[in-house]
């Protein structure tokens, strides 16, 4: 696994990165980062992330480790699609439908 350095904003759990206190994955911000969304629409994304200030945090922590996340995002999207080898088809089309139900985003 990919080691990233953790820091107030940042921890380690469940084996993950999130940010820290929140269920939210450091993987989504990122990708919300790399798609170009301001904090406005992140913070709009992810109405559970009430504190603005961890937020913008997070954003300079992932600007701060690019290499770091970049391989940790890669990691993530490997282990997906081997995730995707193992899962027949109709499981994964149920989880998408569930996703799409309940307002989920993916990373």
């Amino acid at each position: 696994m990919v080691t990233i350095p953790t820091s107030e904003y940042v921890e380690f759990r469940d084996p993950g990165y999130y940010l820290s206190g929140t269920r939210i994955s450091l993987a989504s911000i990122a990708c919300a980062v790399r798609r170009g969304e301001t904090i406005e629409q992140i913070l709009a994304d992810f109405p559970a992330l009430e504190s603005r200030g961890k937020l913008e945090g997070a954003v300079a922590f992932i600007e701060a480790h690019p290499d770091e996340v970049d391989a940790y995002l890669a990691e993530k999207a490997k282990r997906w699609e081997e995730s995707e080898k193992l899962n027949p088809p109709e499981f994964l089309e149920r989880l998408q439908r569930h996703r799409e139900g309940s307002g989920l985003k993916s990373a």
